[in-house]
């Protein structure tokens, strides 16, 4: 004895269980590092250091060799600017990437000093430039972050994790309270910056980025 099932019926019954073992929705994209590449032909890296006030701070960005991970090092002087310093990389570029979909932004970290930095995030850049051809001050989204080792390197890699709301609005280096939230959908610049906190730190800083990814929570 058999059972004559419908050929309509069928088709129903192969499409639900074709839909329950279809693959859950992404969790996390990753933007630079992992499957992506740090520099392509749409962006690039390059420094914004206190050098372009009359300063003496020194940043890199380079490929760690055998990996997907970039080492972003250089040097912080607090003397020049009396007390005030800083050293960062920023891309550069026309690419915009559209993140509204996602809730944060996770670093991965595989080594590091006990240095804090700034993770920054731009939405917004003026189409004037200065007269001497740099960027107009705009809105930056700014978190600040310390690994959790005291000496030059950390065990395994380290993750950490920046919801929208915990990035802070500054307008050149001041808090800024009175804009509306961050645009996700058209993020323009990414920054990793190593600064003074006005003589709280100086000198030598090395860390080691493996990965900047777009997560949901």
């Amino acid at each position: 004895m058999y059972f004559q099932v419908p050929f309509l019926q069928l088709g129903r019954l192969f499409s639900y269980f074709g839909k329950s073992a279809s693959p859950e929705a992404a969790t996390s994209t990753d933007l630079f590092g992992g499957t992506e590449p740090w520099f392509g032909t749409n962006v690039s890296w390059t420094d914004v250091d206190d050098r372009v006030r009359g300063g003496s701070s020194m940043s890199y960005l380079k490929p760690v060799d055998n990996t997907t991970s970039v080492r972003f090092y250089g040097y912080l002087d607090t003397k020049t600017l009396g007390g005030a310093g800083f050293a960062s990389q920023a891309t550069r570029g026309d690419q915009a990437w559209d993140l509204s979909k996602w809730d944060a932004i996770q670093l991965a970290v595989s080594k590091a000093d006990d240095k804090t930095y700034t993770f920054i995030l731009k939405d917004e850049i003026p189409d004037t430039q200065r007269e001497d051809g740099r960027e107009q001050s705009s809105i930056s989204w700014e978190y600040d972050f310390k690994l959790n080792t005291g000496n030059t390197s950390v065990a395994e890699t380290q993750k950490i994790t920046i919801p929208w709301n915990q990035l802070k609005a500054t307008y050149r280096g001041r808090e800024r309270k009175d804009v509306d939230p961050i645009k996700t959908g058209k993020i323009l610049r990414f920054s990793i910056m190593a600064r003074s906190f006005f003589e709280k730190q100086d000198g030598n800083f090395d860390i080691v980025l493996d990965s900047i990814s777009a997560i949901k929570l």
